[in-house]
């Protein structure tokens, strides 16, 4: 079965997620004008996925499971802005530590291939004589 991706558009009010499926919506039958969209609210952010599914599948007369569901979540700039530089940094944290790593094997190595005993190679950069095993 494919399910259908629907984005659900989700906002604090008070102490209430509201959010909304804006892809779902459609003008209302009486021909007023007016647009019909579907909305709900839930306590908590983690149940807002849940909640926009059965809502869908009650708007469209189908079952939740045939629904996927991301939720963009409207948060204040300075909330998204953190956000946004915590994962550059933390990306930049990983491509650091993956340098490290390989840098740190080549040491290992170029002692071992020099017969420095693993022990001998432990005691020069600082490692134990396991981790000397697993980088050889």
């Amino acid at each position: 079965m494919t399910k259908r991706e629907i984005t659900v558009k989700a906002y604090r009010e008070g102490t209430w997620w509201t959010f909304e499926i804006p892809e779902l919506g459609a003008p209302a039958s009486s021909g007023s004008g007016a647009f019909m969209m579907p909305v709900g609210q839930c306590r908590s952010a983690a149940k807002v996925a849940d909640e926009a599914r059965r809502l869908a599948a009650l708007w469209m007369d189908a079952s939740p499971e045939e629904f996927e569901v991301t939720v963009d979540f409207a948060l204040p700039e300075e909330i998204t802005t953190a956000q946004r530089i915590a994962e550059q940094r933390e990306a930049r944290g990983r491509a650091e530590l993956a340098e490290a790593a390989k840098l740190r094997r080549q040491a290992v190595r170029a002692l071992l291939a020099d017969n420095v005993s693993q022990v001998d190679a432990a005691a020069v950069l600082g490692l134990s004589r396991q981790r000397v095993q697993q980088l050889a």
